[in-house]
């Protein structure tokens, strides 16, 4: 009993995400594929098997084939690339899927990438 109460106390408390530092899933998805489009020739079978990926999932994300929204997949892709996401579902009574980056310094970061990344290039 006593160590239970202990181990209780020990674990911190849920916070209330800081919404200043959500990005669209959509956003998360052109990010992703961004990413993975930026890997070389047969870089991609290695970096989905080292990364437990199923590499017909990720083939499906990079050339924007998913038949469906796939928040889980884009966050444990995000969270491969480096990029700690945490899936937040906004507004409660909807469906839509954010992502919530640890600090302005990522979500900054995540920001030029992507603009990076989605920009014209001569």
């Amino acid at each position: 009993m006593t160590e239970e109460v202990l181990s209780q106390a020990d674990v911190a408390p849920l916070p209330f995400p800081d919404l200043s530092l959500t990005v669209s899933y959509a956003d998360a998805l052109l990010y992703a594929q961004g990413r993975l489009k930026m890997l070389g020739s047969g870089e991609l079978k290695p970096f989905c098997e080292t990364h437990q990926l199923t590499y017909t999932n990720i083939v499906n994300l990079k050339n924007g084939k998913l038949k469906r929204e796939e928040p889980r997949l884009v966050q444990r892709v995000l969270v491969s690339l480096g990029i700690p996401a945490q899936q937040l579902r906004f507004p409660l009574t909807s469906k839509t899927t954010w992502f919530v980056l640890p600090d302005a310094e990522a979500l900054a970061s995540f920001q030029a990438q992507l603009h990076f990344l989605v920009s014209p290039k001569l």
